[in-house]
């Protein structure tokens, strides 16, 4: 499987007029009702995929001049998911006994299996975000308006990790994350969307003329 088959992927959009204030459905008339809760429109995007595949190589090679891949034990559960291991640290997979490595090839020519598993065979963390804003029109003339704007980024806060072992695009790879004979198996140290992508609000104006 490619690094970038993402097998399941959502992404939502839109815009809502709110129906209040002149010329709208409710709150017509040009009372001050109309003037505070007319001109307000909502947006949202959302964004929902699968994890992208992960290969885990060997803790150790099988052959002289080549690496291999990772078995997945038959019967173990993968106990996948964003969960603290015993270290305190942010982790992927839960159980190192659903992975096992080809038995060392002693003798050429060597068999294929001492390649292993074939590569990306897992899915890795999920990618969930929404981005919310709500923008008030206000005509001040018939040449001039003004907008105000508040926006949300990542409105609920929730961290998007990047698979364990990864490293690259500015990021270091926890030591032996992609290792299951290794304490470090399954963690993750950076996310997605840097630095750390946390909620992010502004507010702005903006005048039309």
């Amino acid at each position: 499987m490619a690094d970038f088959d993402i097998r399941n992927v959502v992404h939502l959009s839109g815009g809502y007029e709110l129906p209040f204030g002149k010329g709208k459905h409710f709150l017509a008339s040009d009372g001050a009702a109309s003037k505070v809760f007319g001109g307000w429109s909502i947006n949202t995007s959302i964004v929902l995929e699968g994890g992208q595949p992960i290969t885990l190589s060997c803790p150790s090679g099988t052959s002289s001049g080549s690496g291999c891949y990772d078995f997945i034990v038959p019967g173990q559960s993968l106990d996948r998911g964003v969960h603290i291991d015993s270290n305190g640290k942010v982790s992927f997979f839960g159980n190192p006994n659903a992975f096992s490595q080809p038995t060392p090839c002693t003798a050429l020519p060597c068999p294929l299996s001492a390649l292993g598993g074939p590569p990306g065979q897992i899915a890795g963390p999920t990618f969930k975000r929404m981005d919310f804003s709500t923008f008030k029109d206000v005509r001040l003339s018939e040449r001039f308006s003004l907008q105000f704007r508040a926006e949300f980024f990542n409105l609920f806060n929730h961290p998007n990790f990047n698979a364990p072992n990864f490293g690259g695009n500015g990021v270091v790879a926890v030591s032996n994350s992609g290792n299951f004979t290794s304490s470090n198996f399954g963690e993750m140290g950076s996310t997605r969307d840097a630095p750390y992508d946390p909620r992010q609000i502004q507010f702005a104006l903006k005048l039309y003329y």
